[in-house]
Order: structure tokens, then C-alpha cells, then sequence
């Protein structure tokens, strides 16, 4: 670590003396070199006049969302970026709960009150620290959780990655995620820190833009998911060039699969590809492991990895005694990437990070790991979180949600990986089923979009156990029984020898054989990535402008294929 206090905003400062004519960052529309970027941060950061305050900036995928992250910064704030995808409800829950003073909102900058508001953790700050971010993440009570995290504890990561990577400013750095999930924490920083580039995409789901970005762009450092890149690399041909070009790959958010990673290592031949674990609660990663030909030759998985530096990781037991003997029990992550805690949330807070009496200041992360070796293996989770396609979702969130509005016994379930893909299935008890798309429209006010289960069935009434309970085996055998059932009523529908390009594209997408009109989308299955590419392909196609939620709102394919002809005529 360079220096005990470390500020974001210092590094962008002496970036600027240093690389100013340099790009710095390009999205869709515009690029930016670092002399421009801190001319338009200096002159936003005079409209703000307060100072270690929340800072709420609706985040969208632009040059103009890191110059409001930079000028919140500069004037010596703390921001908290907000999906504009999200529902409002879940918007003003964000913006309540942090007591967020004004609001960036594209051009516009509007005060929510004018009351100062005491600074989380106060007691917790080391001296000349200050809080940089509050991101939410999914917690396993309904409600999302905002993480607070501090200069210093950013940085501490970030000079990891830059030592150990050898980033400079040479570097191209893709930017995937959207910018409130903390990945995007290293790709602007990361690249601020050594005045590299930052490429955005505006959708990590568009395959033909991730392409020609990295062909047309020069990128040298690609940070996803693995959910993301595996889809990408099993969809897309990269130019030899830009295989040859990257030379840093990191994936995380996910489980990282040996295919994928022989899949990668092949497709990137001069790359060095980490996989990354942690959490948003200690600074983006905490762990990471070097994938190699050789060291993966012979394993059946991929290890979680070692700690990054100034950061240790234990494995507890129920009494939170340590583990050294392979034993499995819970990670735990200590040192300086450690957050403040949850904003708002004493309770769940005091639970959380707690201060052990022989190993610290702990986060207990929830997942479950032993040690084998010289390395950590992740064998799962202790309650149900988990990430989906490199979203964490709560499905004991998702099940109170529908309860909510339905009033159903109901159960949220991920079934097993398909191509590369992950899908939730919700199963819900009830005398008659409720249509598929009532469901997703009404969860849909509620819920962000990754977090709509992707099949839903109805039961008459669930199974039990001896003692009364639901069980959970026997009804998730059910769930798998109902997806064959379905699978096989589409293979006996007699295939039209007339088959449009459309229901071909459909069917190839959905990897089904047949399609019939009423078939609806949703209950074929259809993930967020496929939702992309058929959007894409109409786009494409038949000329027109269309978004995600349009599918959702003609999910069949027979409203869908109406709908396309509606567009044609109003264009």
C-alpha cells in the first residue's frame, strides 16, 4: 500500500497534471481527454455547496455519470449511485434511507432538503479518511443494503491491482458494469489511477458492441462476469488482434468454471486471467487466483484463491473459532478493505462486522469455504443470496415481494447452470394459476429486472414432509418435472414447413425446436442475455427501435410479432 491515507480524488487530481491530453474516458457519443474532464469536474463540483454529505447520481452509462462521480468527490462528498432501471419505489427506499441531500439526474441537479445530515460511522474513520460511496446491494431480509465504503479502503484495492498488474497508462480498460455495482469502482478508478482509458458499453448484454469495442479500441483490460463473458465468447468471433491485444482479464460476481476458464485462456493467448472473489462489503475483491494452463490441467474447479494484499481471509466455525484443518465454515474477511457497515441498519450492522477478540475487525461474509492447500475453495452460501448471471439477488426477497402483492405460499428456487446460463424458477400455491405475464408485470414494479424469475408454476398444493413442512426436495424434483414435461409438449408440436426468420431466430435463441404462436417467451425460459440478443436481432432486421420492457409487454410470439409489424407501420 503506497500510503496510509489515501484519497480518490488526489490520484485524479495528479492523473490530470500528468496525462492531461491523454484520453481518458469515451462512451457511445463523446470522449474526453483528463484536461477536459477535470475542467468539467471543477466546474460541477462549484454547484455543490456542502460538504461530507450523500450525494444521490442517477448512474447512467455516460461520460456525464463520472464526471458527477468526480465532482461529488472533489467537493469533498460521498455519492450513491442509483440504477435508473430500478423501480421508484425501490428509488426513493435508496434515497430515504441515506438521507441523500440532492440528486444528479442528467443535466438536472435537484436539492431534496436543505438539512445537514451526521456522517455514518463517524466513530469507525481513521484520521483524514473520508466516505467515498454508498452502494446498494441485496440483503436477505426484502430490502436492499447500502455498504459504506472509505477512500482509504478503496485504494487499498485498487494499489493491489495496479502493482500486481503491472496498469499503466498503456491500458484500455473496458467498462462492463453498470456504475451501482461495485465492479465499475475499479474500471473508473483503475483507470484514473494511471491514466489509462475507459471504454463504456452502454449494455454488457450487447455482444455486437462488446466486439467491435474491443477490435476497433485497443483494449487491454476486461473486467466481467463470468456469466457475461461466457455467453460473449460462445456468441461472437474476436478479431486475432484484439485477442492478442488484452492482456488482463478479470472475472467475478460468479462462479468461475473450468470450461470458461480454458475457453478464455484459449481465446486470450497473451492474457493474464484472475479470478476474483469478496464482496461489496470489503471493497470490490478481497481474493484472487492467477488461472494458468498448467495449474488447471487437473482440477475439477477453480479455486477461490489467496487474499490481495493488507486484506486476510478466515474460515470460521459456528462459535467463530478459526479453521486450518479443511474443515468447511464461514469466510470471513479482515483488514484494511473492510467497510464501515450498513447505512441505516444498526441491527444487521452489529451482526455483520463484528470485532473479534483474536482476529479483529471481521466481515462475516455468508459464504462457506474450507481450506485445501494453498488456496481457499467456495463450496456455497449460508442463506439465499446469490449471484445469478453476476447479479446478487435475494430469493427469500423475490418470494416476499410476490407474497406481497399475490398473497401465495410460494418458494424461489435457481436451477442448475444451462449454456452457461442461470435461471430462477418461482413455484406458488394456489387453486388456479395467474397468467405469466400479470406476474411479471406487477413484480416488475418492485423488482429490477435480473430479479423476475425467469419460469413460474402453479400448485395445487405443495409437497410435505412427515412432520408438515414444505419439502423442498421433492418440490424442486416437481419444478424439474414440470421444465421436461414443457420441453417435451414443444418437441411433439409439428414443425411448419413456412417457419418465419423470426420464430427460426426465436427458436435457435431459446434453443427450442418448435415454437407455436402462444408460446410465451418467459416460460420458454428467456434470460436477460437472450432478452438482448433477440432485441438486437429485430433491431437489426426488421429496422425498428424497440426496449427490453417492450418484450415484457408482448412476451408471446405471436403479440411479439404483431407488435414488430406495429412499429414497421409507425415507421
Amino acid at each position: 500500500m503506497k500510503a496510509k491515507v489515501c484519497d480518490l480524488i488526489n490520484e485524479f487530481n495528479h492523473t490530470n497534471k500528468v496525462f492531461g491530453d491523454l484520453i481518458a474516458v469515451i462512451d457511445k457519443e463523446n470522449e474526453i481527454t483528463y484536461e477536459e474532464l477535470y475542467i468539467q469536474v471543477s466546474k460541477l463540483t462549484e454547484r455543490i455547496t456542502c460538504e461530507n454529505q450523500p450525494i444521490g447520481i442517477v448512474a447512467r452509462r455516460s461520460i456525464q455519470t463520472v464526471i458527477q462521480i468526480l465532482a461529488v468527490l472533489q467537493s469533498g462528498n460521498y455519492y450513491i449511485p442509483i440504477d435508473p432501471n430500478l423501480p421508484e419505489e425501490r428509488i426513493d427506499y435508496i434515497i430515504n434511507k441515506t438521507n441523500t441531500r440532492l440528486v444528479f439526474d442528467g443535466d438536472q441537479l435537484n436539492w431534496l432538503h436543505q438539512t445537514k445530515v451526521t456522517v455514518p460511522f463517524a466513530e469507525k474513520l481513521n484520521a483524514n479518511d473520508k466516505i467515498a460511496y454508498i452502494i446498494f446491494t441485496c440483503g436477505s431480509t426484502g430490502l436492499p443494503k447500502g455498504v459504506v465504503e472509505t477512500h482509504e479502503q478503496v485504494m487499498n484495492t485498487l494499489y493491489d491491482l495496479q502493482e500486481r498488474m503491472n496498469l499503466n497508462e498503456k491500458d484500455h480498460f473496458l467498462c462492463l458494469a453498470s456504475f451501482n455495482f461495485d465492479l465499475s469502482v475499479f474500471d473508473v478508478f483503475g483507470s484514473i489511477l494511471v491514466g489509462g482509458k475507459l471504454s463504456i458499453v452502454e449494455d454488457q448484454r450487447d455482444f455486437v458492441e462488446i466486439k467491435k469495442i474491443l477490435e476497433e479500441r485497443n483494449i487491454t483490460v476486461l473486467n466481467s462476469v463470468p456469466s457475461v463473458l461466457n455467453y460473449f465468447l460462445k456468441e461472437i468471433e474476436i478479431s486475432k488482434s484484439a485477442r492478442e491485444r488484452l492482456r488482463v482479464c478479470l472475472l467475478s460476481g460468479d462462479y468461475v468454471s473450468v470450461d470458461l476458464a480454458k475457453t478464455t485462456l484459449e481465446t486470450f493467448p497473451k492474457c493474464q486471467t484472475y479470478s476474483l472473489g469478496g464482496a461489496t462489503e470489503c471493497s470490490i475483491w478481497s481474493i484472487l487466483y492467477l488461472i494458468t494452463k498448467e495449474n488447471i490441467i487437473n482440477t475439477p474447479y477453480i479455486p477461490y484463491g489467496n487474499p490481495m494484499s493488507n486484506q486476510r481471509i478466515y474460515i470460521l466455525n459456528q462459535e467463530f473459532i478459526p479453521e486450518i484443518n479443511g474443515t468447511i465454515g464461514q469466510i470471513a474477511i479482515a483488514g484494511s478493505s473492510v467497510a464501515l457497515g450498513y447505512i441505516g441498519d444498526e441491527s444487521k450492522t452489529n451482526e455483520t462486522f463484528i470485532e473479534h477478540k483474536q482476529l479483529g475487525y471481521l466481515y462475516l461474509t455468508g459464504d462457506l469455504g474450507q481450506f485445501c492447500g494453498d488456496h481457499i475453495k467456495f463450496t456455497g452460501r449460508m442463506d439465499s443470496r446469490l449471484k445469478v448471471n453476476g447479479y446478487r439477488v435475494s430469493l427469500s426477497e423475490i418470494s416476499a415481494v410476490f407474497h406481497q402483492h399475490f398473497g401465495f405460499e410460494n418458494r424461489v428456487f435457481l436451477l442448475e447452470e444451462q449454456e452457461g446460463t442461470q435461471k430462477l424458477a418461482l413455484a406458488y400455491q394456489n387453486k388456479e394459476a395467474v397468467k405469466s405475464t400479470i406476474i411479471r408485470k406487477e413484480l416488475l414494479q418492485h423488482l429490477a429486472a435480473y430479479e423476475i424469475p425467469h419460469v413460474q408454476f402453479n400448485f395445487s398444493s405443495f409437497p410435505l414432509t412427515q412432520n408438515g413442512k414444505i419439502d423442498m426436495k421433492a418440490l424442486k424434483k416437481a419444478i424439474m418435472e414440470k421444465l421436461h414435461e414443457k420441453s417435451s409438449e414443444q418437441h411433439r408440436v409439428e414443425e411448419s414447413a413456412n417457419i418465419s426468420l423470426f420464430r427460426q431466430m426465436l427458436a435457435e435463441v431459446l434453443q427450442t425446436n418448435h415454437l407455436s404462436a402462444n408460446d410465451s417467451l418467459f416460460d420458454l425460459g428467456v434470460d436477460s442475455l437472450q432478452l438482448v440478443k433477440i432485441k438486437n436481432w429485430i433491431e437489426e432486421h426488421f429496422k425498428v427501435d424497440m426496449e427490453i420492457i417492450d418484450i415484457y409487454d408482448c412476451d408471446h410470439v405471436e403479440a411479439l410479432e404483431n407488435y414488430i409489424e406495429e412499429m414497421k407501420t409507425v415507421k
